[in-house]
């Protein structure tokens, strides 16, 4: 647990991360807690930690992030065990639009994800309804800083505090944002904006594929699945498994869902934080987990991932998993796994194949 001086608020990372890595709030969380009316209704957009809705206690929360999800829960229970919160929304349908005086959005590693975020606030909001935009100052591009001033008729940007940059924004402008996707041999793929790797195959991913052809019988995971196109893949190939895919992101699951009703594939999607959402034993899973919490790059989701599948796989259950090669995967697989097997190597990244011992 980690006390935050100017909210006098105790806070902890989820999943646990020790305070010289990460902590669970940043300057930017302060800027806007400082800068903005603590008493109005606020809707707060991507809060990791739920440093600002522990903030802002007259507040609604939009939560694409399973594990955003629970930490804001973790961290409210902590600080205000009496009081009763409004659950986070993962649909923008659920917001009651008609309570906000003003909105409160932590800046994506995602720009398209943003003006995602800004084109629903504009559908839905008065004009003259402040949007406040705050993130560390270094991951804010000069173009993304012209594009938003572009497309607002009111934009204000604040000077650097802490390294730490605060916009902002009213009479917005945005123009409706776009899905993108591709094609994959004979799989369509589609995604809404924020969605990893939404336009093009992914490297790790294109990486993989070939190797999910030892896949050919049981209940098969396709833990962090993005837009679906391992778990498709796998599905494709061997119809008579059972496929079920999920994800930490809430958008995710819903491009996995359109995907597979498009390329006419019965597979089974689901949001949840590792594999919450998953009660089945397992007889593969196949991964190809985040390094990036936001923009920090951490291997602890990744590692509780590993974790989580040893303890739900069957006796007979094994894991392909691929990885950026830097990583320092294999001592923890190991010690999970006993038979762990690098299948392929180049100089980017490393697919490995683990088996639990047989008990």
């Amino acid at each position: 647990m980690s006390y935050w001086p100017e909210t006098q608020l105790t806070l902890e990372c989820f999943p646990h991360v020790p305070e010289h890595v990460s902590m669970p709030w940043d300057a930017a969380d302060s800027f806007l807690s400082r800068q903005l009316d603590r008493h109005a209704e606020t809707l707060i957009i991507n809060d990791r930690h739920g440093a600002l809705a522990c903030s802002f206690k007259q507040h609604q929360s939009w939560c694409d992030s399973a594990c955003a999800i629970s930490a804001r829960i973790n961290n409210l229970q902590n600080n205000f065990p009496a009081d009763v919160f409004q659950a986070a929304c993962t649909d923008s349908s659920n917001i009651d639009w008609t309570l906000i005086k003003q909105v409160a959005i932590k800046i994506p590693k995602n720009f398209e994800q943003l003006k995602y975020w800004l084109h629903h606030c504009q559908n839905n909001l008065p004009d003259n309804t402040p949007i406040y935009l705050a993130g560390m100052a270094k991951h804010i591009p000069v173009s993304w800083l012209n594009w938003l001033e572009t497309h607002c008729g009111q934009y204000h940007q604040s000077l650097i505090e802490k390294k730490a940059r605060l916009l902002t924004l009213t009479e917005l402008g945005i123009p409706e944002p776009k899905d993108s996707g591709y094609r994959n041999d004979t799989l369509k793929l589609n995604a809404t904006p924020g969605v990893f790797s939404g336009n093009k195959l992914d490297i790790g991913s294109r990486v993989i594929l070939p190797y999910l052809t030892v896949i050919d019988q049981g209940t098969v995971c396709d833990l962090g699945c993005g837009n679906g196109l391992l778990g498709l893949s796998i599905k494709q190939n061997q119809p008579h498994c059972r496929v079920i895919a999920t994800d930490d992101s809430y958008v995710a699951t819903q491009s996995a869902m359109s995907n597979a009703e498009t390329n006419q594939l019965d597979i089974e999607v689901r949001h949840g934080n590792c594999l919450a959402a998953v009660s089945e034993q397992l007889d593969w899973v196949v991964c190809n987990p985040p390094y990036h919490d936001g923009h920090k790059e951490l291997t602890n989701i990744a590692i509780n991932m590993f974790r989580e599948s040893q303890q739900r796989l069957s006796k007979d259950g094994q894991m392909l998993i691929v990885a950026n090669r830097h990583l320092p995967y294999q001592k923890e697989l190991t010690r999970l796994f006993k038979h762990v097997d690098s299948i392929h190597k180049d100089n980017k990244f490393t697919v490995f194949h683990c088996k639990i011992p047989k008990r």
